[in-house]
């Protein structure tokens, strides 16, 4: 076990321990401590989710080279569906690849963030016109709520859109039904950029046991608590955090807020 996992063991002990000698627990507490514990299971899972999400589009390849080499074919046009989808499986990878990638580079300082000032509601329009459709597509109300035009943050404009764009669709892409909401609110150190959506609990049991199951053919990545991953590393690369505010606690609950905290420009 890593000093990491170590640390951040005795920390969750601690703040359940805490939690559960009061007799009336503090809910701001009880949420931090369920969101830690959330943080962990993605933290101590990430070797296994990495190997899972590059296996998908990897197994994708394979299946469709062994028919080829097989002569499994019917036709030359069955033949190139199965090569157009083993191209698809390879720049899925890619992609994947290339996101961890970038991450790694900037936090072992070979790859640079440019860091300045950025228009928050330049960034919102620009996230909405990236995402409305496939919320459109799956007939799930969202709703940007654009803040006053001079509300500026500190980031890396490409990374901060790659966030929300990420969060935004990996809501859209657990939810039956129900609206999804960003707005922004700031004070005079801070901007917090809030996702509200209606998941069910069912989304959130991330398990970290992937290793021991069989990708899926098709697996749509990268997986929630993957993304989470990513989303969390480049949040504090720009000096920001990645929040759970609020997340469902029984079957019946789906209302889930993540929060965005950026550094608030000066201007």
């Amino acid at each position: 076990m890593s000093l990491a996992y170590l640390i951040t063991g005795l920390g969750i002990g601690f703040v359940g321990g805490w939690l559960a000698n009061r007799r009336k627990p503090d809910r701001s507490l009880e949420l931090a401590y369920r969101s830690l514990l959330e943080q962990a299971h993605f933290k101590a899972g990430f070797l296994a989710r990495t190997s899972h999400e590059l296996r998908s589009p990897l197994n994708g390849m394979i299946g469709a080279h062994q028919l080829i080499l097989a002569d499994l074919c019917e036709s030359p046009e069955e033949e190139r569906e199965f090569i157009e989808q083993a191209n698809q499986s390879a720049l899925k990878m890619v992609k994947l690849l290339d996101e961890v990638i970038n991450v790694s580079k900037v936090e072992y300082g070979t790859g640079k963030l440019e860091v300045k000032s950025v228009s928050v509601s330049d960034v919102f329009d620009n996230v909405f016109s990236m995402t409305h459709l496939l919320a459109e597509n799956r007939n799930l109300p969202f709703q940007i709520v654009l803040p006053e035009p001079d509300l500026e943050v500190l980031c890396d404009r490409k990374s901060l859109e790659q966030v929300l764009t990420s969060l935004i669709s990996g809501a859209i892409g657990t939810m039956q039904d129900g609206t999804l909401k960003l707005s922004a609110l700031a004070d005079s150190n801070f901007v917090y950029l809030n996702l509200e959506d209606e998941r069910p609990i069912e989304v959130w049991r991330d398990a970290i046991d992937l290793l021991e199951k069989d990708a899926p053919p098709d697996l749509e990545p990268p997986s929630l608590g993957f993304s989470l991953l990513l989303n969390q590393s480049l949040m504090e690369l720009m000096n920001g955090r990645l929040e759970f505010v609020k997340m469902p606690i029984g079957s019946e609950e789906k209302f889930t807020q993540v929060r965005c905290r950026l550094p608030r420009s000066a201007g």
